[in-house]
Protein backbone atom coordinates (compact mmCIF):
# COMPACT_ATOMS: atom_id res chain seq x y z
CA UNK A 1 0.00 0.00 0.00
CA UNK A 2 1.72 3.45 -0.71
CA UNK A 3 -0.07 6.95 0.69
CA UNK A 4 1.01 10.08 -0.91
CA UNK A 5 0.35 13.11 1.65
CA UNK A 6 -0.26 16.45 -0.18
CA UNK A 7 1.47 19.75 1.56
CA UNK A 8 1.30 19.96 5.55
CA UNK A 9 2.40 22.27 7.67
CA UNK A 10 4.58 21.12 10.65
CA UNK A 11 6.62 23.99 12.81
CA UNK A 12 9.99 23.55 14.23
CA UNK A 13 11.04 25.16 17.46
CA UNK A 14 15.09 25.46 16.76
CA UNK A 15 16.93 27.44 18.88
CA UNK A 16 18.39 30.86 17.46
CA UNK A 17 15.95 30.11 14.81
CA UNK A 18 13.08 30.21 16.15
CA UNK A 19 10.03 28.51 14.53
CA UNK A 20 10.50 27.58 11.64
CA UNK A 21 7.40 26.77 9.24
CA UNK A 22 8.16 23.41 6.81
CA UNK A 23 5.65 22.48 4.51
CA UNK A 24 6.35 19.42 3.31
CA UNK A 25 4.93 16.51 1.19
CA UNK A 26 5.48 13.07 1.79
CA UNK A 27 4.77 9.30 0.40
CA UNK A 28 4.21 6.35 3.05
CA UNK A 29 4.63 2.64 1.88
CA UNK A 30 3.95 -0.30 4.06
CA UNK A 31 5.44 -3.14 4.56
CA UNK A 32 4.33 -6.55 6.20
CA UNK A 33 7.58 -8.36 6.77
CA UNK A 34 9.04 -10.61 9.93
CA UNK A 35 7.50 -6.62 11.55
CA UNK A 36 5.38 -4.11 9.83
CA UNK A 37 6.93 -1.27 8.89
CA UNK A 38 6.18 2.06 6.90
CA UNK A 39 8.80 3.64 4.66
CA UNK A 40 8.54 7.46 4.42
CA UNK A 41 10.06 9.74 1.86
CA UNK A 42 9.46 13.50 2.50
CA UNK A 43 10.42 16.44 0.09
CA UNK A 44 9.88 20.24 1.79
CA UNK A 45 8.75 22.29 -0.67
CA UNK A 46 9.77 25.98 -1.46
CA UNK A 47 12.66 26.03 1.16
CA UNK A 48 14.88 29.28 1.09
CA UNK A 49 18.25 28.06 1.23
CA UNK A 50 19.67 31.17 2.24
CA UNK A 51 17.33 31.41 5.68
CA UNK A 52 17.47 27.78 6.64
CA UNK A 53 21.49 26.71 5.71
CA UNK A 54 21.31 24.44 8.28
CA UNK A 55 18.83 21.90 5.87
CA UNK A 56 21.46 19.74 3.77
CA UNK A 57 19.11 18.98 1.71
CA UNK A 58 14.50 19.00 1.08
CA UNK A 59 14.83 15.46 0.87
CA UNK A 60 14.96 12.86 3.14
CA UNK A 61 14.09 9.40 4.20
CA UNK A 62 12.91 7.47 7.19
CA UNK A 63 11.46 4.42 8.37
CA UNK A 64 9.08 3.27 11.12
CA UNK A 65 9.12 -0.67 12.53
CA UNK A 66 7.28 -2.16 14.60
CA UNK A 67 9.13 -3.86 17.99
CA UNK A 68 8.47 -7.60 17.44
CA UNK A 69 5.33 -8.42 19.44
CA UNK A 70 3.84 -4.78 19.28
CA UNK A 71 5.28 -3.65 22.36
CA UNK A 72 6.83 -0.26 20.87
CA UNK A 73 8.22 1.33 17.27
CA UNK A 74 11.84 2.46 16.45
CA UNK A 75 12.78 4.93 13.81
CA UNK A 76 15.59 4.25 11.28
CA UNK A 77 16.42 7.53 9.32
CA UNK A 78 18.68 7.32 6.01
CA UNK A 79 21.43 9.71 4.38
CA UNK A 80 24.46 10.97 4.70
CA UNK A 81 25.59 10.57 8.20
CA UNK A 82 28.71 13.27 8.12
CA UNK A 83 26.04 15.88 6.86
CA UNK A 84 23.80 16.21 9.97
CA UNK A 85 23.66 19.04 12.55
CA UNK A 86 21.80 19.69 15.61
CA UNK A 87 19.41 21.67 13.53
CA UNK A 88 18.56 19.10 11.08
CA UNK A 89 18.10 16.27 13.32
CA UNK A 90 15.82 18.20 15.62
CA UNK A 91 13.86 19.00 12.22
CA UNK A 92 14.27 15.25 11.59
CA UNK A 93 12.71 14.12 14.93
CA UNK A 94 9.80 16.71 14.77
CA UNK A 95 8.98 15.43 11.00
CA UNK A 96 9.13 12.00 12.55
CA UNK A 97 6.92 12.55 15.58
CA UNK A 98 4.75 14.65 13.33
CA UNK A 99 3.89 11.88 10.71
CA UNK A 100 3.75 9.38 13.16
CA UNK A 101 1.16 10.80 14.77
CA UNK A 102 -0.96 11.93 11.93
CA UNK A 103 -1.19 9.03 9.98
CA UNK A 104 -1.87 6.78 13.73
CA UNK A 105 1.22 4.51 12.73
CA UNK A 106 0.87 1.44 14.48
CA UNK A 107 -2.68 2.05 16.33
Amino acid sequence: MKKAVEKTQVLVDLFGYGIVELKITYWLEFFSLPTRAYSIECHIVHFDATLHSWLYSPDFKFVFSEIEGGKGHAVCFAGERSKKNIYYQTMLNVVADYIFLKEKIFH
